[in-house]
């Protein structure tokens, strides 16, 4: 298949030098962090009163060439450093939603990520040995090597390497805080080890209470991400229990709480999230 439609993999221009013996252990996740927040450095620095972005300006500029480099470090990433979950969430989190960006500014797209064909199993990055695409990030490593929705297939074979970094367990709340471009999307942070859970937390609630509503035939109607990944849900003990949690009080959490709730999935609108200048 690759022969076909090769991968697009966005820092390997350059080999950077192989990390010293001496680097401390433990910072893996932190690498994270810094590419995200360059990242999000650069695209605020290019953007214009009218709240659009000047890509090309961006492309060209200081600040994202910092992001470029950031990116390009990952090539020798130590992922056995990421100790723990909050740290393996964080860190898998920033460089999905750095890397999204990433392709978008490369690319030149101008009004969705599916200019790209298979835009989600073809970008990637190469990060500690491993090339690891958007799909890979999510559905291989953050969802524990569950299907995707479509191919309806896991990114990891039984004897792939990769499998290996793969969450024991699923946070449904990573699909608050994974941001893919678009406009129906969740907003987009950085997100850090040692206060990760307060930061899912809060995007859950945000993300929720902004797009769960009931409409004038008394349906909850709740965004396609609780179609796609209701599995997920499913298994965190329900996706009504998930919703009564974070959804504040009105009619939407009173039609929740009925014996048999009725729900409408609101459209996903893949236009770009950050619009171009013209």
């Amino acid at each position: 298949m690759w022969r076909l439609v090769p991968p697009i993999i966005l820092n390997a221009l350059h080999q950077p030098a192989a990390p010293t013996a001496g680097k401390p252990s433990g910072t893996t996740h932190a690498q994270g962090e810094a590419l995200q927040r360059a990242a999000l450095g650069a695209l605020s620095a290019a953007a214009t009163s009218d709240g659009k972005i000047d890509y090309a300006r961006l492309r060209t500029s200081a600040e994202w060439a910092r992001a470029v480099e950031a990116a390009r470090d990952l090539q020798h990433a130590r992922l056995a450093d990421l100790a723990g979950h909050s740290a393996r969430l964080a860190f898998w989190i920033n460089v999905y939603n750095a890397l999204v960006l990433h392709a978008i500014v490369a690319l030149g797209i101008r009004r969705s990520v599916h200019e790209v064909l298979l835009f989600f199993m073809r970008v990637s990055y190469l990060i500690g040995g491993f090339r690891m695409s958007l799909d890979d990030i999510e559905h291989g490593v953050l969802r524990g090597n569950r299907s995707r929705p479509f191919p309806p297939l896991r990114p990891f074979g039984r004897l792939d390497a990769r499998g290996a970094l793969a969450l024991d367990r699923v946070d449904p709340r990573i699909h608050f805080a994974l941001h893919c471009g678009a406009q129906s999307c969740p907003p987009v942070g950085v997100y850090r080890a040692q206060a990760i859970d307060q930061q899912l937390d809060l995007a859950a609630r945000n993300f929720i209470n902004q797009t769960v509503a009931l409409d004038e035939a008394g349906r909850v109607t709740c965004s396609k991400i609780f179609r796609w990944y209701r599995a997920d849900f499913e298994m965190a003990g329900g996706l009504v229990p998930f919703l009564l949690r974070y959804l504040d009080e009105g009619p939407a959490r009173r039609a929740l709480a009925d014996a048999s709730p009725r729900f409408r999935w609101t459209s996903y609108q893949w236009t770009l999230a950050h619009e171009p200048v013209e």
